[in-house]
């Protein structure tokens, strides 16, 4: 194993101005892909992160974030020697899915078995994909790893961007990708415009030890006060998210982590069994935003500095991957042709690729979360109709498996 400490990171400190065909500033779980999918392309390329991510697993606490990934995301990471590491670290697979209503009667089960699949899915945590990926950067030689700081300007010239760093260094390439969140730095600098709004409820994440083992199920019950959903962990454990008020949230946030577990014992369903403890606890608000365009001169963005959906099925990261797969698909197909990175068809063919999906995905959430929302009489039967019809007609109920796996998603 390398730690990515003694890695190529920072392997020029003194050089002011630092080269590479493209740099990817941001180097989360969508951001290290994007770098570690070009580098295995044999570009040039400098990632910037402001921090190393930390190793983690054996006996650590579990990171509060993380994600369900999908067959697709899976295939990526596993393509780029990065997922046996993170399955083989307290990794947890899953095989059905349970949906059900607070409100309506009936439910859902999805399972990988009725589309012949041996599983929908991997929870996994956040930090622990981060760190696979850097340990791969790491082995790269092409990849130069700049962490202490981030970037102040960006210039773009005739023939190559130039980013300015805090710390006075400076970084030219080809193309920048932006891969650095939700309140994007290159998004702003590049002067991308983008539609947002704040969701009425705010995110609340339990990390807790459970009375039963390891699952192989992951469920949500939707309730007018937002979704509440149980994402099983590597042995006795799992990860509750409970949407709800962001005024309830911040109350429930300051009790101690007893009198957490009773307000979860009392408010989630009888599904999740006993909670034995409360292991961690943090909340987020909850942000919609999509980019006017995923492009301009000389940048391009991926993941959430592009788009960011509700949660509440688990479908952020996977799209972020799926952004990685068809950005690496178009910077190959391209530059094969003569062109070069930063040239404005290959961005404008990425985002055609990518735009319309991430937009439907955006809607069928919004959906969801304004339907299962309502009270209305009218509406909850409609619920429970749409609930039914799933369950008793199998091509469709086997359609949204592969929704609820994520297959259909990825571009």
């Amino acid at each position: 194993m390398v730690d990515v400490d003694t890695g190529r990171a920072d392997t020029v400190p003194s050089q002011r101005t630092i080269r590479g065909e493209i740099a990817v500033v941001g180097g989360g779980m969508v951001g290290a892909a994007a770098a570690l999918a070009l580098a295995r392309q044999n570009r040039d390329v400098v990632l910037i992160e402001r921090e190393r991510p930390r190793p983690l697993g054996g006996a650590d606490a579990f990171d509060l974030r993380v994600s369900a990934l999908a067959p697709a995301s899976i295939a990526l990471l596993d393509r780029l020697g990065a997922w046996e590491a993170i399955r083989a670290e307290r990794s947890a697979l899953y095989r059905r899915m349970r949906v059900f209503d607070a409100v309506a009667p009936g439910g859902l089960t999805f399972d990988a078995a009725e589309i012949g699949q041996p599983y929908l899915g991997y929870i996994v945590e956040n930090r622990r994909v981060q760190y696979a990926l850097w340990e791969q950067l790491a082995e790269c030689d092409n990849v130069q790893l700049l962490t202490g700081s981030v970037p102040k300007r960006l210039a773009v010239e005739a023939r190559e961007a130039r980013l300015t760093l805090e710390d006075g260094r400076e970084v030219a390439a080809e193309l920048v990708i932006g891969a650095d969140g939700q309140r994007s730095w290159v998004r702003e600098a590049a002067s991308i415009g983008a539609s947002s709004r704040d969701y009425a409820v705010a995110a609340q994440i339990l990390s807790v030890d459970t009375a039963y083992p390891q699952q192989d199920i992951t469920w949500q019950r939707f309730t007018p006060d937002g979704p509440q959903a149980f994402l099983p962990l590597a042995g006795p454990r799992g990860s509750l998210v409970w949407y709800d008020r962001p005024e309830r949230v911040r109350a429930r946030h300051g009790l101690d982590p007893e009198a957490l577990r009773h307000e979860a014992m009392r408010h989630f369903p009888a599904e999740l069994g006993e909670i034995e403890s409360v292991a961690a606890q943090g909340w987020f608000p909850i942000r919609r935003l999509h980019a006017h365009r995923y492009w301009a001169e000389r940048v391009l963005l991926v993941g959430d500095a592009a788009h960011s959906i509700h949660p509440l099925a688990g479908q952020g990261a996977n799209l972020g991957f799926a952004d990685v797969e068809a950005l690496d698909a178009v910077i190959a197909e391209e530059t094969a042709r003569g062109r070069e990175p930063g040239d404005v068809r290959l961005a404008k063919r990425y985002e055609r690729m990518r735009r319309a999906d991430n937009r439907l995905v955006q809607s069928l959430m919004d959906g969801f979360d304004w339907g299962y929302r309502r009270r209305d009489p009218l509406i909850v039967t409609a619920r429970t109709a749409a609930t039914q019809a799933v369950a008793g007609l199998p091509p469709l109920r086997r359609w949204m498996t592969r929704m609820a796996g994520g297959q259909r998603f990825g571009g």
